[in-house]
């Protein structure tokens, strides 16, 4: 399994969104978020792009891929998100 981590170290709410299934996860002020796949480490998994709207995480594989809080609780799509988000 291929793990990695972002955080939000701003002073809002920021959305990491996991591609390409669309996904988004929106994380509080210092708030750590963990997106995992089933693929080797060294199949280069992932690829980060920070942009306006957030933060997104490409899956570089054909497997699925699940985001978790700090705590190892699933964090699934909408989670925390704003009722005034746009998309």
């Amino acid at each position: 399994m291929a793990e990695t981590s972002v955080s939000n170290e701003t002073d809002g709410m920021l959305c990491l969104w996991v591609e390409p299934w669309g996904t988004d996860h929106w994380m509080r002020p210092g708030e750590e978020f963990t997106v995992a796949t089933r693929t080797a480490p060294e199949d280069s998994p992932f690829h980060v792009v920070v942009h306006r709207q957030g933060i997104t995480v490409w899956v570089n594989s054909a497997h699925d891929a699940e985001v978790f809080d700090k705590n190892g609780t699933p964090a699934p799509c909408g989670h925390q998100r704003p009722a005034e988000a746009e998309f």
